[in-house]
């Protein structure tokens, strides 16, 4: 643009001409901002989702590891949750009926489901994860009647999976109640449908 203007004999038009460049330059510039406002808040949400998926094959792995009396790998995997021990896991992979490690699986495999309808901005993504995350607490809830399970997971570790539903059912509510759109990451600015 600043090559152009020098081209322009009349300074009334290359002051024309130098204000239009200013305004296109920013206007690029904001529809640029947008874009990046947009990619961040939807790598946010793929960030949660495989956050999601991780922990629950981790919870998914531990208790079958524990159930089928794999104690390396379950210690292996215990090493990541404070004060494991693995005779009180595997007393509470035994207490639990086979249909909760089938819910489980679900969990597993509706969050990784969610994430494959994210990466292809498909509109079913958010209700696929708002199910599995619905099995997922159904799941948790069952776990907390099961006796052994207060003793194989300490209570600060319960507290924060406690804190991570509700602040994830608050930002899902917020989303569905607060007038914004839970679909509207699924289209660029000023662009249909990728």
């Amino acid at each position: 643009m600043s090559a152009e203007v020098q081209h322009i004999a009349d300074d009334r038009e290359a002051l024309k001409w130098a204000l239009g460049s200013v305004r296109a330059g920013v206007a690029e510039r904001l529809r640029l901002l947008r874009l990046h406002r947009w990619v961040s808040a939807h790598a946010v949400g793929i960030l949660w989702v495989v956050i999601f998926i991780v922990s629950s094959a981790f919870n998914l792995g531990i208790a079958v590891a524990a159930r089928l009396g794999y104690e390396r790998a379950a210690s292996v995997l215990g090493y990541f949750l404070r004060g494991f021990r693995y005779e009180r896991f595997q007393a509470l992979a035994a207490a639990m009926p086979v249909g909760l490690y089938l819910l489980m699986s679900l969990v597993v495999i509706g969050f990784t489901t969610s994430l494959y309808l994210n990466l292809r901005y498909r509109a079913a993504a958010f209700n696929t994860f708002c199910c599995a995350l619905g099995l997922s607490l159904a799941a948790w809830l069952y776990q907390l009647g099961i006796p052994e399970y207060a003793q194989a997971i300490s209570s600060p570790h319960r507290l924060r999976i406690a804190l991570c539903f509700v602040l994830t059912a608050g930002v899902l509510g917020a989303l569905r109640f607060g007038g914004t759109s839970p679909h509207s990451h699924l289209r660029l600015p000023d662009e249909g449908r990728p």
